[in-house]
């Protein structure tokens, strides 16, 4: 027998919502991103079968909530990040050692203390010099804001302008309203700015908790990085078979690109690095490491790191300024015109096929939109986007060369 309705149902959930909604608001947990997200679920989740919007809005709050959770947790699920990382990049070579006899635990055992000892040797080497070049450029920069500040207050500054007919008195009230207070803000957003990357070192090392997990968390995840393949693409074949197929068809893309940037980064900043300090290069050990993380970045971060080389050599006050910059750019720009015009393209070849208008205008909108994640994230995304267009393009001339032609009508006689 169907079940009656039962007489004025909407009453109670009438109350029953608005006794809700009240208890959340007084006790200040309306605002929680979780409370939210799980009511959203809660109210969305029973029409997902019935209507397209449903499913797809249920998606959203999925994703929104795990973004939020990314943010909010920061450096506590960076030894997870790496070690996903690491075993999504290197599950090809453990495939490759398993179909050669070598059983699956015993080479993620073995990249692991690779891993870990060239980034235990390289930490030891670098880190110490960092720290002391970035103390040294920090204190450097404030006897040089002295030093100018002073040599613009001085009379021998005054005289200096009134050769050049400008008068004592607009030349102070000149310094005092428009050159100093911008003097001072340039100094300062420096200062932060270095005091920013020490701090945010300082924080990395503090989890040393986190760090220390991360040898146990990269073995488990390299050794049973299969499951974890299967487990989603079993879940995404039932939920989301076309989110499955695109993810195919990009994972290749991305892989080749994410292994070939960071092995690269890597060798250019150790060369750079190396090439400095045998040059002579002021605060080279920083520069180098600067070389290797910009250059995940392409196009800008060339511009970026030409331009902090500059500013380090000033703020060093470099007896050979000229010298310095002219071999630091040398070193820099033929690291990367050796990997961009002869190495990469035999490594990656059409792979990553994207035209340099079409690349430059996404790490604008990506570096716009998600500031130095989204340039990091540029290139892939736009590859893959590239990947997608194309496919869909020639779908659809596919599609319309062989829609059938209707017959021309016939003529009467």
């Amino acid at each position: 027998m169907p079940k009656e309705p039962i007489p004025f149902l909407w009453l109670p959930l009438l109350l029953a919502s608005a006794a809700l909604g009240t208890f959340l608001v007084l006790t200040g947990l309306f605002s929680a991103p979780l409370v939210l997200v799980l009511l959203g679920i809660v109210s969305v989740y029973p029409y997902r079968r019935r209507a397209a919007a449903a499913k797809h809005l249920l998606w959203m709050l999925i994703l929104a909530f795990t973004l939020w959770l990314l943010r909010e947790a920061g450096l506590l699920l960076l030894p997870f990040g790496l070690a996903l990382l690491a075993g999504y990049l290197f599950n090809p070579w453990l495939e490759w050692l398993q179909r050669r006899g070598i059983p699956r635990w015993l080479s993620a055992l073995l990249i692991v203390t690779i891993l870990l000892g060239a980034v235990g040797l390289l930490s030891a080497l670098i880190f110490p010099t960092i720290f002391t070049q970035l103390n040294t450029l920090v204190k450097q920069l404030s006897n040089l804001y002295a030093t100018t500040a002073s040599y613009l207050e001085s009379r021998q500054f005054f005289r200096t302008l009134a050769r050049y007919g400008i008068p004592p008195e607009l030349a102070y009230k000149l310094l005092q309203q428009e050159l100093l207070p911008r003097l001072e803000q340039g100094f300062q957003a420096l200062i932060s700015s270095l005091l920013a990357v020490l701090t945010g070192l300082s924080r990395v090392l503090t989890h040393v908790v986190n760090l220390l997990l991360l040898p146990i968390v990269l073995f488990y995840l390299l050794k049973d990085f299969p499951k974890l393949r299967a487990l989603l693409v079993e879940v995404l074949s039932h939920q989301a078979p076309q989110a499955l197929s695109i993810l195919r068809q990009a994972s290749p893309i991305v892989r080749t690109y994410l292994g070939w940037i960071l092995f690269v980064s890597t060798l250019i900043g150790l060369l750079s690095g190396t090439l400095y300090v045998v040059f002579g290069i002021p605060y080279g050990v920083m520069l180098g490491l600067l070389s290797g993380l910009l250059n995940l970045i392409p196009y800008f971060g060339l511009l970026i790191l030409m331009a902090a080389g500059a500013v380090a050599f000033l703020i060093a006050q470099s007896a050979d300024f000229l010298r310095d910059f002219l071999i630091f750019a040398l070193i820099i720009n033929g690291l990367h015109f050796l990997n961009a015009y002869i190495v990469e393209p035999r490594v990656l070849g059409a792979r990553i096929g994207v035209h340099p208008v079409v690349l430059i205008a996404s790490l604008l909108v990506f570096g716009e939109l998600l500031g130095f994640a989204g340039l990091l994230v540029a290139v892939p995304t736009t590859a893959v986007g590239v990947l997608l267009f194309e496919q869909w393009r020639s779908s659809a001339a596919h599609a319309s060369s062989i829609t059938p032609v209707p017959p021309a009508p016939e003529q009467d006689s």
